[in-house]
């Protein structure tokens, strides 16, 4: 039988103590938060792409953003590679479909556009965390509390930190130690603010932003209680 160091990676199992159900425990949270996880991310892209085809339909392909130029040239070269016979021009929505979550993340921030894509007037950070706070220090120690643009901001970094640590099977069940405390490792920084989800409140997070879209049928698919 193979060594499970060879099979695994020794640097794998180190970072869940050598501990093989840690690891299968870790990509069974995966596999049940993938459905909400990937229910989001299609949203936010919808919703990007509904703002910005109000002022042009083909924003993708007429693009003057340096960044999503170089992602686009990106794309083109993975589809001809695949496609060595034959080049193809992709349509609009498949340039949707195959931008990275980290670019849709971006075109919503550049483009100002977290209030027109989600209302987080309900989310509160201290329910994923209790390390968490719902404002930010500004000058003289006076509190300034989080408006719905540093919300969304907070929120849409720590989607694209699950999402790439998910599918990237890294340990989400891991919390880092400092200070004789633990923190979570799945966290963001605004404002000189971190906040963070705890692994317990994974799904919780997930669900919560899900309800904030107000959908009854995306929350029935999404098999959440609504109260």
């Amino acid at each position: 039988m193979k060594n499970l160091e060879l099979l695994l990676s020794k640097e794998r199992l180190e970072s869940y103590n050598d501990n093989i159900k840690e690891h299968f425990d870790n990509l069974i949270l995966i596999a049940e938060i993938t459905p909400k996880l990937a229910t989001l991310e299609i949203i936010l892209r919808n919703l990007l792409d509904n703002e910005l085809s109000k002022e042009n339909p083909k924003w993708i392909e007429q693009t003057q953003d340096k960044e999503l130029k170089a992602d686009l040239e990106k794309i083109n070269e993975r589809e001809n590679k695949i496609n060595k016979k034959e080049k193809k021009t992709l349509n609009h929505h498949q340039y949707l479909s195959r931008l990275t979550l980290g670019a849709i993340v971006r075109m919503i921030k550049k483009n100002k556009l977290q209030n027109r894509i989600i209302n987080l007037k309900h989310i509160r950070f201290k329910k994923y965390d209790k390390s968490n706070r719902e404002y930010y220090y500004v000058a003289k120690g006076k509190k300034s509390y989080f408006n719905n643009i540093n919300k969304v901001d907070i929120v849409l970094s720590l989607l694209q930190n699950l999402r790439n640590r998910c599918y990237h099977w890294e340990n989400i069940k891991k919390l880092q130690y400092t200070n004789n405390i633990y923190f979570p490792r799945i966290t963001t920084k605004i404002q000189q603010t971190h906040i963070g989800i705890h692994p317990s409140k994974i799904d919780l997070f997930l669900t919560d932003l899900l309800k904030c879209f107000d959908n009854d049928e995306l929350i029935e698919y999404c098999r959440i209680n609504k109260a």
